[in-house]
């Protein structure tokens, strides 16, 4: 594959590269690294699988690819109790291998608690005032803006150096997680490190329209696991106005799910409302429904019925580990209908 072609498959479906010069130049090297973050203290939902794509675009552009599963920054987040986020974090590393991502997985704490590390976390906070950073957790604290704890001003210092740690070229994350990277990209030099490339991905639009996907909000979002049946219903009741392409959730899944995974999408139509219709790109979709010749109705059975075919391999990793789902339940989500 040549440079361009890789540089194309990394800057799909993204928001900003920092910086463009320092990509050119990581794509010379053999064998890249990159990686995402993941706080373990919910489902893996629609809104995560964004990353997921955007991770296996990276791999296919030549990155190898990291995968750190947040376990202590869940815990310093306040999002649960370090028994049942190792458990979660089980549940997470099943989803993501059912989705077909071969990359490494670490967990925070194989590497967080070393003394090294913990030494450097203490030069970063003398590198950092403490309003820089409450803003650059502001989009991803949990809780009250009032009750913020010191835990939480402490975690972006460590997922600043946890690029460094894991010996990452290029971080990669959604929209929410700029200001941490700005941060790192600011402060690691002073300590001794070098400065990340920083990729990010636009936070995908909740099923009702509004705000970002929250796995407390069944409504907005599914998890990977869901059944077909529940993943053909919320897609089915999504936000989709007729016409329009912005803020459309249903547009989106088939910008990073479909078109985004180099796929086609098919519509099947009764004769009477034109017959089945397949679209090729992103760009032919969007004409089709903003000139109207394609139904919201219609595009919804046709998203819902590409997406719950292809999320059966997570479904059959559950119904072979069903016990991977407890500490969800623990949570309110109940198990799927397909276990028993």
């Amino acid at each position: 594959m040549d440079l361009e072609k890789r540089k194309e498959l990394v800057l799909r479906n993204t928001t900003e590269i920092v910086t463009e010069e320092e990509l050119d130049q990581l794509l010379e090297k053999d064998a890249p690294t990159t990686y995402v973050g993941y706080e373990t203290s919910g489902p893996l939902h629609l809104g995560h699988w964004a990353s997921i794509r955007k991770l296996s675009d990276l791999q296919k552009a030549g990155f190898e690819t990291k995968v750190l599963f947040a376990d202590l920054h869940t815990y310093l987040n306040k999002k649960g109790e370090e028994d049942w986020i190792q458990s979660m974090t089980e549940y997470w590393q099943a989803s993501f291998e059912a989705c077909g991502l071969d990359a490494e997985f670490v967990r925070g704490r194989e590497f967080q608690e070393e003394t090294e590390y913990f030494h450097d976390v203490l030069d970063m906070a003398l590198n950092t005032t403490i309003n820089r950073g409450q803003r650059s957790m502001a989009e991803v604290a949990s809780g009250e803006e009032d009750k913020q704890s010191i835990s939480q001003i402490v975690y972006p210092l460590m997922q600043a150096l946890d690029i460094e740690y894991l010996d990452v070229d290029l971080a990669m994350g959604a929209t929410d997680q700029r200001k941490i990277h700005m941060l790192a990209r600011e402060n690691l030099p002073k300590i001794g490190y070098r400065k990340p490339t920083c990729l990010h991905h636009p936070l995908v639009v909740s099923l009702q329209g509004t705000d970002k996907m929250s796995s407390s909000k069944p409504e907005t979002m599914f998890p990977l696991h869901a059944s077909e049946e529940t993943i053909k219903d919320r897609i089915g009741g999504a936000y989709c106005p007729q016409g329009e392409v912005e803020e459309n959730p249903v547009i989106q899944i088939t910008q990073f799910h479909i078109f985004g995974d180099d796929e086609k999408l098919v519509v099947e139509r009764p004769e009477k409302y034109g017959g089945d219709i397949e679209f090729e790109t992103l760009e032919e979709l969007e004409e089709a429904f903003e000139s109207e010749d394609l139904h919201p109705q219609d595009l919804k059975n046709g998203v819902a019925d590409h997406i719950a075919e292809k999320l059966e391999p997570v479904r059959e990793r559950f119904k072979q580990e069903p016990k991977l789902l407890e500490p969800l339940e623990k949570i309110g989500h109940e198990k799927p209908d397909y276990i028993e």
